[in-house]
């Protein structure tokens, strides 16, 4: 039968002029669009062996590395004619040490969106500075408002490396390690700023809450195996609460600056989220960061209709996000909130909070060791004579620290002047019993 059909075949190709001009056609077609492709695959092959490229998002910080890497180039100082303006604001300590420095922001350049052509270390890089525009149909907003897409013409990974190190470098001097506050987005985290770290001991709490919350922090954080073999959300929360001024956040940056972590801050308030971009922030915290939220209570005050300020998160969404099955692992949570009785216990029940501590007003050892602090020649009399003219629960430490910061040079002026300062304090602080709720 195999004959039959060869045989037939050849019969067709011979005598049917249509059939075998089809063929002919059809098989010089595929030919012709196969051998088409082959110089984009020869070039894609040499492509992948003779260049690295890396792409850089917005929203991670080595994106400032680069643009700050690229504002100390020779190629935006003397070549680029397409550019960006930043500026940099002139700190103190540089005003200080050069008086003739000019104190307005300094302006900086970095190329423009679009390609550039520059060099690093002897080697061509091609630089594509992209900002995507929003899609108007649809109305939907970007995650990503610019990238850097990097195309080092070597096959050496180890140069995408070094130039990633030295702009790291270039922004982040070594010895200038800093705390890195994250701020939230839209479902993403991005870097707000770099604040100096906060020693553990100038947050001065009762009854050595600050040692304790240190040591059950560390622990924690030792114990991923120990959670992991019990089956136990490897997460913990924390809920300061007390007046306004006791020190809730300080406590937070001294923990983080401890630990050596940094903070990510969520404000519920924000009118850019809903439950959607907070169940992504909780599911991609920074990596070695704490969740900060502050002011829980205010979040879900009852709103007036037609108020569009304030944020689409809904409470059970935040509850989801906090513990639900896509919340994100190993994570230290601090919630903060002067008015602990309007939380719903549903927030704040095991499991999502852990512990419950109380930081209130300034009690007799913390003004006493905060005067010693300020002034640590001073004698143990003075200090303690300090102290005992405070009025227990009536005083919050920021009191304090404002009233020795006016009299910082003068030890007798702040003892003698204790009562003008109380008498200057605007409110009344109820008295009230620390108690730490574990």
């Amino acid at each position: 039968m195999i004959q039959d059909f060869w045989q037939y075949l050849a019969n067709l190709l011979q005598n049917n002029q249509i059939f075998s001009g089809g063929l002919v056609l059809m098989v010089g077609g595929a030919l012709l669009a196969y051998f088409r492709q082959v110089p984009a695959q020869i070039y894609q092959f040499i492509r992948r062996r003779v260049i690295t490229e890396i792409d850089i998002l917005d929203r991670d910080p080595a994106f400032q590395w680069i643009e700050k890497w690229l504002a100390q180039h020779s190629y935006a100082k003397n070549r680029a004619r397409s550019l960006t303006v930043k500026t940099e604001s002139i700190d103190y300590d540089e005003r200080r040490d050069n008086p003739n420095i000019d104190p307005r922001p300094r302006i900086l350049f970095t190329p423009a969106p679009g390609v550039h052509w520059l060099f690093f270390r002897n080697r061509l890089i091609c630089l594509h500075r992209e900002r995507p525009k929003p899609n108007e149909g649809s109305g939907q907003q970007i995650n990503v408002r610019e990238c850097f897409n990097i195309t080092i013409f070597s096959r050496d990974r180890k140069l995408a490396q070094q130039l990633v190190e030295e702009a790291r470098d270039v922004a982040i001097p070594k010895s200038e390690l800093r705390l890195t506050v994250h701020r939230a987005g839209q479902g993403y985290w991005m870097e707000q700023m770099k604040r100096l770290p906060r020693p553990l001991d100038s947050v001065i709490l009762a009854n050595g809450l600050m040692d304790d919350l240190l040591e059950d922090s560390k622990t924690f954080l030792a114990r991923r195996e120990w959670y992991v073999q019990r089956g136990i959300p490897y997460r913990r929360g924390y809920l300061l609460h007390g007046p306004p001024g006791t020190g809730k956040s300080s406590a937070v940056v001294a923990l983080a600056s401890a630990l050596q972590m940094d903070i990510a801050v969520l404000s519920l308030g924000d009118s850019n989220l809903d439950d959607n971009s907070v169940s992504e922030l909780f599911s991609s915290i920074p990596i070695n960061s704490i969740v900060l939220m502050e002011d829980i209570d205010c979040a879900f005050l009852e709103r007036k209709e037609g108020d569009d300020k304030r944020s689409k998160v809904t409470f059970s969404g935040l509850l989801n996000a906090i513990d639900g099955v896509a919340a994100g692992e190993g994570r230290l949570l601090f919630a903060t909130t002067n008015h602990i009785a309007r939380l719903d216990p549903a927030l704040i029940r095991p499991g999502r909070i852990d512990r419950k501590l109380y930081i209130g007003p300034a009690n007799r050892e913390q003004a006493q060791r905060l005067f010693l602090r300020f002034f640590p020649h001073a004698s143990e009399q003075t200090a303690q004579a300090f102290a005992e003219s405070i009025p227990l629960g009536k005083v919050t430490m920021s009191a304090l620290q404002t009233h020795l910061l006016m009299y910082a040079d003068d030890i007798d002026g702040a003892v003698a002047q204790i009562d003008d300062m109380l008498e200057a304090l605007e409110y009344q602080l109820p008295c009230a019993k620390i108690a730490d709720e574990s």
